[in-house]
């Protein structure tokens, strides 16, 4: 039996596409024939290495550890929570739609982000605070996660994290959680939205090239070290769970193997339909990594 088959077997919340099965087992081979050092791993963050819920209840994405705070308010005296929550009812829709083309999402999305960005600015967010609310937070890696990175930088098998959230609260978060994740350390790179601060920590803008969730295709990663450690490295594991997710490696050249696994979260027939077709694996509403794991410990 088939890793690939033994994977369906054990887990019926693990989808592949009827046609995509002979190809998925393919690729799966060939990345365990060429082994790690031909490898690397491309990775979204939010609700991809992180939990989207536990008991039920939703947890933060790295802009809900600031936006779910019930304390920090605006000029006018209102809470950043409830005018976050205001921005999140209009735009989260558009965001999930399967049914509505990316190019119309993206003018959406850029308001959403840059107006999520505005609140903070003008929230008088400092640097030490970020850690506080963050520390508190019940925002929680997807069990099997600081094993498969732990595991990958063990190997000296680089990872990138490339996020349309908040690369502060993603750096804070593996201080707490997986310290020797050292941002641009030679088997591990952010690409994310990054604060800029004054002398003092408080936060005055972010960093220019905005990222949100349909325009990781756009953001080329040649400028940054983590390209020079995947120059002989052409096979990857892309793991998301948006449909915009599958642009992170669109700025890659010269690749061989590209196994692309998705996590869809609030699953439907139709929606898994539409993620069979742009993912190789689906893994519906799983808060684990056994699946990831279970394919790298192969390869």
């Amino acid at each position: 039996m088939s890793l690939i088959e033994q994977i369906l077997n054990q887990n019926p919340h693990v989808h592949i596409h009827d046609d995509k099965r002979v190809y998925v087992e393919e690729i799966i081979h060939s990345l365990i024939k060429d082994g790690r050092n031909m490898l690397h791993v491309v990775a979204d963050f939010d609700f991809t290495l992180t939990m989207y819920e536990k008991n039920g209840v939703r947890l933060p994405s790295t802009f809900g550890v600031i936006e779910s705070s019930d304390i920090i308010k605006l000029p006018d005296g209102s809470l950043l929570r409830d005018k976050s929550e205001q921005l999140r009812l209009k735009y989260h829709p558009i965001e999930i739609d399967v049914h509505m083309d990316v190019n119309e999402k993206i003018p959406y999305m850029i308001e959403w982000w840059r107006s999520a960005q505005n609140l903070f600015v003008l929230s008088n967010l400092n640097k030490s605070f970020l850690h506080e609310l963050v520390f508190q937070s019940n925002m929680e890696l997807k069990k099997g996660v600081r094993e498969f990175i732990l595991d990958l930088l063990t190997s000296e098998t680089p990872i990138l994290i490339f996020s349309a959230g908040l690369g502060d609260i993603i750096e804070i978060f593996f201080e707490k959680e997986i310290p020797e994740f050292k941002h641009n350390h030679k088997a591990s790179h952010i690409v994310s939205n990054f604060i800029r601060y004054d002398t003092d920590g408080k936060l005055l803008t972010f960093n220019d090239k905005l990222i949100h969730s349909f325009n990781k295709n756009e953001h080329e990663i040649h400028d940054t070290s983590y390209f020079q450690t995947i120059l002989n490295r052409p096979n990857v594991i892309l793991l998301g769970d948006t449909l915009g997710d599958i642009g992170m490696i669109g700025g890659m050249k010269n690749l061989k193997q590209i196994l692309k696994i998705g996590y869809l979260n609030h699953s439907t027939p139709a929606k898994l339909e539409v993620y069979k077709n742009v993912y190789d694996i689906v893994i519906c509403d799983d808060q684990t990594f056994d699946v990831p794991n279970r394919i790298l410990k192969e390869i």
